[in-house]
């Protein structure tokens, strides 16, 4: 009778199993979009402090509190998404608006600490959602542990880096007037790996190369580098492969 109970508890332990596989990468993006809302509403409330404790707090202040409660709001409904088991378009098209907010944050933010772990969950959470963190058949995987592409377009005045890590790209301006209309448009994260970047296609009248390939001491950051030598801003783009 024991022997018979236990070969029933190992079969239905079997059956189990790859329903609880299949939930995995599930929970880990509803862990990483918890976090990500706590820290944003984190950030908000940390931004609105700074902005009561400064007597000298001009419009661009203001507008960098508002946008920072608009990203946390905007970050709790995509976690309500994620809890909700919303479709995968569904919560890669919300997210997509949440990265357009993000880099409106970032042009006018001043926490670079706090900010910077916001920008490390994002790229995590673009990993899963592009099957780059293991999203088994609930994200499938598009490419993002092997090859894949980004593209970026925007206006650049003398001298620009823009730094690619997971599914995010930041621009920083070295030289010149700072532009924050870069788009970028991700097939694939770029892996959270050693891998060979190339550029493949390039258009703008300066010079556009790699200044830095993927590795570990640079955080599995590409960092392409744009020179405009000509007076005035100019339209550039270019598309990375690995």
């Amino acid at each position: 009778m024991v022997t018979r109970s236990l070969l029933i508890l190992v079969a239905v332990l079997l059956m189990a199993s790859p329903a609880f596989s299949q939930f995995a990468p599930q929970n880990r993006l509803v862990d990483l979009a918890g976090r990500l809302s706590r820290d944003a509403q984190d950030f908000a409330d940390s931004s609105y402090s700074n902005f009561t404790n400064n007597p000298r707090a001009f419009r661009n202040d203001i507008e960098a509190v508002m946008l920072a409660y608009q990203f946390a709001g905007a970050s709790g409904i995509f976690y309500r998404m994620v809890v909700d088991r919303r479709r995968v378009q569904d919560l890669r098209d919300s997210f997509d608006m949440l990265q357009n907010l993000a880099r409106s944050v970032d042009s006018r933010n001043v926490q670079r600490g706090n900010w910077n772990n916001i920008q490390r969950l994002m790229s995590d959470v673009q990993r899963e959602l592009t099957g780059g963190g293991g999203g088994g058949n609930d994200y499938p995987d598009t490419g993002g542990n092997r090859s894949g592409r980004m593209t970026w377009r925007g206006r650049v005045d003398d001298d620009v880096r823009i730094r690619i890590r997971g599914g995010s790209a930041d621009v920083e301006t070295i030289g010149g007037t700072a532009y924050y209309d870069g788009q970028p448009n991700f097939g694939n994260s770029l892996p959270n790996r050693r891998v060979t970047v190339r550029l493949t296609e390039k258009r703008g009248r300066g010079e556009i190369f790699i200044e830095q390939q993927p590795t570990r001491e640079n955080d599995f950051t590409a960092v392409v580098r744009i020179r405009d030598t000509k007076g005035g801003a100019s339209e550039y783009a270019f598309t990375l492969e690995w």
